[in-house]
């Protein structure tokens, strides 16, 4: 059995830009790097706290907090988390998987900070890599309103241009702040396929260089292999010789429509795959029951345990496959954590990494499942397989 990559993506990742965005250059950071040092001497005494209680302060993700604290303060629900990570490329910040938290009240007081330790203790993440932004503002009625974003730093990227010319040679540099036995980058552009690209990793900081072949938006992704599988750690944009959008669009993925309403989460989700590789001239895959049984039992160990990954105490996809009696020659494996199955299937589309598994041509089997939590959020495995056996 000869591995390929597999990939996880939580919560909508991506690059679509959240409403109310002018998304002209002017507006938007000049590079994606970290860290980028906050400066403390501008936070009031609230952020000064909140974030003392949440990390290491980061620039990017300060910009962040303010962009989600403008709408609180318009009196508009939260973002939707591929808004948060889009308003976090726009501020040049490029940690995958932000985690948001806010509060609005006549009185902001200690008890604030007592719920606030109690979000940040609800997630996974490692208060030792922790990354946090912070923002507080007053509403046009007296209320006070303090947003906190939090990413898990796993890797810091070396500053990336944003803006470039069609063929001009960039160098993508990440170091890791965790070990990792592997990392690669890949790359997307408009219309085409995601590619590898040639890398060097010494264990600790990854070099690759790439030039944008064509006028487009290009989205550049950082894999890290840690203990629980391929990770994306850094995610960045890159406008070759085009503005960014300039007004809210959600860009919905190709086949996110076929999924419709009708049929089962599986049968909904096996659509918006075959769509999807339709939209790029690939025939569809065969389901394969043996598969579908597979990723049915890791996704609802994932949904059971709240945790994304490929090894939840189950081993990883390719000890999965062995202990069901299954060879097969390429193995690869989509797990996804959204609030619906739309925004789950918008996600792995817009990762480079996990699109590259939706577009694999040498995979001709998919095992597809969707558990739902208590929340009804969907977990989400896609199973691919060429030459199973």
């Amino acid at each position: 059995m000869r591995r390929l990559v597999a990939g996880w993506v939580a919560l909508a990742i991506g690059w679509w830009p959240p409403a109310a965005r002018a998304g002209s250059p002017e507006q938007r950071a000049a590079w994606t790097a970290s860290p980028i040092a906050l400066d403390l001497g501008g936070l009031d005494p609230l952020e000064r706290d909140a974030l003392a209680r949440c990390g290491t302060g980061e620039a990017g993700l300060r910009a962040t907090a303010r962009s989600i604290l403008a709408r609180k303060l318009r009196g508009e629900a939260m973002p939707e988390l591929d808004a948060i990570a889009a308003a976090q490329r726009e501020a040049g910040e490029p940690h995958p998987w932000p985690r948001a938290w806010a509060v609005m009240g006549r009185e902001l007081g200690p008890a604030v900070i007592a719920k606030l330790d109690s979000w940040l203790a609800s997630g996974r993440d490692d208060a030792r890599l922790r990354r946090c932004g912070v923002a507080v503002g007053a509403a046009a009625d007296g209320r006070r309103a303090l947003v906190v974003v939090a990413v898990d730093a796993l890797a810091d990227l070396a500053p990336l241009p944003v803006f470039v010319r069609t063929g001009q040679w960039l160098s993508v540099e990440a170091t890791m702040r965790v070990e990792a036995r592997g990392a690669r980058v890949f790359a997307v552009g408009p219309g085409g396929a995601p590619r590898t690209l040639l890398a060097s990793f010494d264990g600790r900081t990854l070099r690759a260089r790439f030039a944008p072949d064509r006028p487009g938006e290009f989205a550049v992704q950082v894999i890290a292999d840690l203990a629980g599988g391929p990770r994306p750690v850094l995610e960045a944009t890159v406008f070759a010789d085009v503005a960014p959008p300039t007004r809210d669009d959600p860009r919905p993925a190709p086949g996110e429509d076929s999924g419709g309403v009708a049929g089962c989460d599986d049968d909904r989700l096996a659509r918006m795959v075959s769509a999807a590789r339709a939209s790029a001239g690939l025939p569809p895959l065969a389901r394969d029951p043996r598969l579908d049984a597979i990723a049915r039992e890791h996704a609802e160990r994932m949904a059971r345990a709240r945790q994304l990954a490929h090894d939840v105490g189950d081993g990883d996809p390719f000890e999965r496959l062995r202990a069901a009696g299954l060879d097969a020659e390429d193995v690869g494996e989509n797990v996804a954590h959204a609030a619906t199955l739309a925004l789950a299937h918008r996600a792995i589309w817009a990762s480079p990494s996990h699109r590259a598994n939706v577009l694999r041509s040498d995979f001709d089997r998919l095992g597809v499942a969707v558990a739902r939590d208590e929340r009804g959020d969907a977990w989400v495995v896609e199973t691919f397989a060429g030459g199973l056996r």
